[in-house]
């Protein structure tokens, strides 16, 4: 690897880049003979996954957030029948 100080790779930066892109070698980065950091090539990152989206066959539609009825459509709708309608809450 090879080692170059900050003020000349300060001054050089634009060929110490080029020659990482050429060569794909990690460039060292000294200051007073000590190293402080490192230029390298970027490696093929992606962004974690989180919640349904871990499936890499995740797809969410263009049109998922369309609404197809409106407030007056559900009011013709049959009223559906629910958990609290078989027991009263007084008879527990």
């Amino acid at each position: 690897m090879k080692e170059i100080g900050l003020y000349e790779a300060k001054t050089k930066l634009s060929s110490l880049v080029a020659e990482l892109e050429q060569h794909g070698e990690s460039i060292l980065l000294t200051r007073h003979g000590k190293v402080v950091a490192q230029l390298s090539l970027p490696t093929a990152t992606r962004a974690p996954k989180r919640g349904c989206m871990k499936s890499e066959n995740f797809h969410i539609s263009a049109d998922f957030d369309t609404v197809e009825l409106g407030f007056e459509d559900l009011q013709d709708q049959p009223n559906q029948k629910v958990a609290e309608d078989e027991m009263p809450y007084g008879n527990i």
